[in-house]
């Protein structure tokens, strides 16, 4: 305490107080006005301040070596390509040799870069990515000779994008990023971020996330673009303000590094109907349409269907119903499917519907349910996710033969205090296998409202990443990673068992002057 109060007071006499006002939720500490987990942050490990060398991660507040690494005297090297330490510590290559998977050979072989006397594969390896020397920064992987973090996540209350490294689960730096980002997507390691403030289809690259590289229009500044699909060499657009469908095509780039998109097609859905997300199955894209309170939701509970056998000329065929599904409505109570997410199989369709009653605050009345579509009869029926685990069922995908839905819960919100939630119920994950709930996590337990210096989390969208769920929370802006196993969810980052190997990534800093930190949207880059 004294030691990072002095630390405040010469600070205050330089600058003034960067950590004054600060707020951390607990297992972080304010670091330069942000809250860091020490216990794995490279540019503050085990205090504030405290920066592990290019070589070493931070592990339990420990600078170590990388993964791959070990130590041999002072220094972090690869046994599997270093000449010095040759397949182990001491071990040392001729003259002349190169070290290639821990043997000393005579030359690489085809595919390998020789970068002095080890042979590395330059579409991998952080420290010589694409060319010899050439080192990966701050906590960024080598992706096809490219240096890109493996997630991003957009901080839409903070103006932010923020990169994570899959496996390690640590954070890069925030970077200023678009107006109004509340939809991300990925291609070709480029970030696309659907920008509903300045109606733009934003483009950075996945290892610079602070510079706009391309941005293409969107239609209007008034939208609402929702979801974004890439279908190479497509990329599809819904708008849930002006109901439309935006195509844009793949030319490459005429200025600048981006994917140089252009708009090639678009329809509208109809008025009112509120399109939330996209799937495609075959030639069809499947939208749901959630409606809006002003035509009564008449034109939504409903999931359209959209031909793209031509994405230049896309073309509504059909709308399939939800309202005839048992939506299981809590004392026979008004209920609606409201449909809010989509994701396809090789064999159907699934659709998270959110079973709200929009006449009473939008609240559940009903338990989290899946629709399950079969593309070739159009037939749908429902699976009970369960109330006591899933509520407001708000977002699906598909992992392996398994699906993973998240649950927003039924959140209390303060409309005195920025609408921050104060308390919340029934919201985590929950795991679908052969169309049967078999496994849930569930977030904030022991955070009860009113519990001191808690703060809850809701659960929005989520990215997978090497076998992990990173899923962002829309009121704290933390993102917990969960890894999927077969019929089991097995919290890594988070607040819930002991076996979690630290707190849920801080990815969206709290600001006092904001009370809510809405981590809005995650994608894995591809």
């Amino acid at each position: 305490m004294l030691g990072a109060w002095l630390c405040c007071l010469f600070a205050l006499v330089l600058t003034g107080c960067p950590d004054e006002g600060v707020v951390c939720t607990a297992g972080l500490t304010v670091c330069g006005g942000t809250c860091v987990d020490t216990r794995g942050d490279s540019a503050n490990c085990g205090a504030c301040g405290t920066t592990c060398s290019a070589s070493e991660v931070c592990q339990d507040s420990v600078c170590g070596c990388r993964a791959g690494t070990q130590s041999c005297g002072d220094a972090c090297v690869d046994t599997a390509t270093d000449v010095a330490h040759c397949g182990a510590c001491g071990t040392t290559c001729s003259a002349g040799q190169v070290c290639e998977s821990g043997t000393c050979r005579e030359g690489c072989s085809q595919g390998l870069l020789r970068c002095g006397g080890a042979c590395v594969d330059g579409a991998t390896d952080p420290l010589n990515c694409g060319a010899c020397g050439n080192t990966c920064p701050d906590v960024q992987s080598c992706r096809s000779g490219r240096c890109a973090y493996d997630v991003v996540t957009a901080c839409f209350t903070n103006g932010q994008l923020v990169g994570i490294q899959a496996g390690t689960d640590q954070l890069g730096p925030r970077r200023e990023f678009g107006a109004g980002v509340q939809s991300l997507a990925s291609w070709d390691g480029f970030v696309l971020a659907a920008d509903m403030t300045n109606g733009k289809l934003l483009q950075a690259a996945g290892g610079n996330l602070g510079a706009v590289v391309e941005e293409d229009s969107l239609g209007v500044t008034s939208g609402s673009p929702n979801d974004i699909l890439v279908d190479p060499p497509y990329v599809y657009v819904v708008d849930s303000v002006n109901n439309t469908l935006q195509v844009l095509m793949r030319e490459g780039p005429v200025q600048g590094n981006g994917l140089g998109l252009r708009t090639v097609g678009q329809v509208n859905l109809g008025a009112n109907t509120s399109p939330q997300a996209l799937a495609r199955f075959g030639d069809l894209l499947y939208i749901p349409l959630f409606g809006t309170a002003s035509s009564g939701f008449r034109q939504g509970n409903a999931v359209a269907r959209v031909d793209i056998s031509n994405p230049l000329s896309p073309r509504k065929v059909d709308t399939i119903p939800l309202t005839g599904l048992d939506l299981k409505p809590f004392d026979g109570g008004t209920v609606m499917p409201l449909p809010y997410s989509v994701t396809a199989t090789r064999s159907a369709v699934y659709v998270a519907l959110t079973n709200l009653n929009p006449f009473r605050d939008y609240r559940p009345n009903g338990p989290g349910i899946l629709a399950r579509i079969d593309p070739s009869t159009g037939e749908v029926r429902a699976i009970d996710l369960g109330a006591e685990r899933c509520l407001n069922a708000g977002y699906v995908e598909a992992v392996g033969d398994q699906l993973v839905v998240a649950c927003i819960g039924e959140a209390i919100y303060d409309p005195a205090n920025g609408y921050i939630a104060t308390s919340v119920r029934a919201t985590g994950l929950v795991l679908v296998k052969d169309d049967l709930p078999v496994a849930s996590y569930a977030l904030n337990p022991g955070c009860e409202s009113g519990t001191p210096g808690c703060m809850v989390s809701v659960a929005s969208r989520f990215a997978v990443a090497q076998g992990a769920v990173y899923l962002a929370d829309t009121n704290a802006g933390r993102v917990f990673v969960v890894e999927v196993e077969e019929g089991r969810l097995v919290e890594r980052r988070g607040y819930s068992t002991p076996a979690a190997k630290g707190p849920a990534l801080q990815a969206c800093p709290l600001d006092p002057r904001r009370p809510v930190s809405n981590a809005i949207d995650v994608t894995a880059l591809r």
